[in-house]
């Protein structure tokens, strides 16, 4: 059995442009050209939440900055007065690597795709003698396309609108076949509950 390395990579495009994070220590360039900010080590809790967002359960994740100082707080205040982050995509994309961490062809997957649907600011106070401090969190909630999907007056859910709707949401995956057997179940008579 052999394994493979890699790299969990999120873009979030933002109106006034994408931030592209990897979960790794030095800046990473694509193929493309598109620059990575180190994110640090990804928590192990965190690979619970991204499992749940991939198996297509309506969920949400929070996603952020924790321990930032005033000045980063304030540049993402800003951005949320001068633009409205809500609705924004939000990716992740998995990149497989050989064993020396180089990036493998096709080039990343991406294997979720989101909306922000809440941004949350707070701050709390370090009691460190020397270097008394405030420090910030900024975190988005972000929902997936389960959560975030906002049911018309009126629809009715059919294959061909699944189909659709996943190939517009998550373009490299193939399509969703969840109510492919919606038609023929129209005429059944379903008892419930079952005695």
């Amino acid at each position: 059995m052999t394994f493979r390395n890699i790299m969990i990579l999120v873009a979030m495009h933002f109106p006034t442009g994408t931030a592209r994070f990897w979960f790794g220590s030095h800046t990473y360039v694509d193929e493309d050209g598109n620059h990575w900010r180190p994110a640090g080590v990804l928590p192990a809790a965190a690979l619970a939440k991204l499992q749940y967002a991939f198996s297509g359960e309506a969920t949400t994740m929070d996603m952020g900055l924790s321990g930032v100082d005033q000045q980063i707080a304030d540049l993402a205040y800003e951005e949320t007065q001068e633009s409205d982050v809500i609705g924004s995509k939000v990716q992740i994309l998995l990149q497989s690597c050989d064993q020396y961490f180089q990036p493998l062809p096709p080039g990343p997957i991406v294997k979720f795709t989101g909306e922000v649907i809440d941004l949350k600011f707070r701050k709390r106070a370090v009691s460190d003698r020397d270097k008394p401090q405030i420090l910030h969190n900024v975190t988005l909630v972000v929902g997936n396309a389960f959560h975030a999907r906002k049911s018309r007056r009126n629809a009715v859910l059919s294959d061909a609108d699944q189909r659709a709707y996943s190939l517009k949401v998550n373009p490299d995956l193939p399509p969703d076949l969840s109510c492919e057997r919606i038609t023929l179940m129209s005429e059944q008579t379903i008892p419930w509950p079952r005695s």
